[in-house]
């Protein structure tokens, strides 16, 4: 399970997810860029992966999911970080509740 802290923008109320493990910084950056895009696509794209070797690209970033992990990476600096499948999973699901909260 990843750490996290849950801020919002003071003038968007957008949450913004901060990693206690600073190696998932990236992930924080892909939440706010796609999530609110694709949030419902990506988490569908999650459930139904299957173990083989699957992509899902957004705008800035891209998803790719082999077994049990998935890689997330930015097309534009090459910066990728690593975690479980379940993982990425949890954490969408969670920033789409605070975006649909309003919180």
């Amino acid at each position: 399970m990843l750490e996290y802290k849950v801020a919002r923008d003071k003038r968007h109320s957008v949450p913004i997810f901060e990693f206690e493990d600073k190696s998932y910084a990236l992930l924080g950056e892909f939440l706010l860029a796609e999530c609110r895009n694709f949030g419902p696509e990506l988490i569908s794209f999650l459930e139904k992966h299957g173990g083989q070797r699957e992509e899902f690209a957004g705008n800035v970033f891209r998803v790719e999911a082999a077994g049990s992990h998935a890689k997330v990476v930015n097309d534009l600096t090459d910066k990728e970080c690593m975690m479980k499948v379940e993982d990425l999973q949890s954490v969408v699901r969670a920033y789409m509740e605070q975006v649909n909260s309003g919180k």
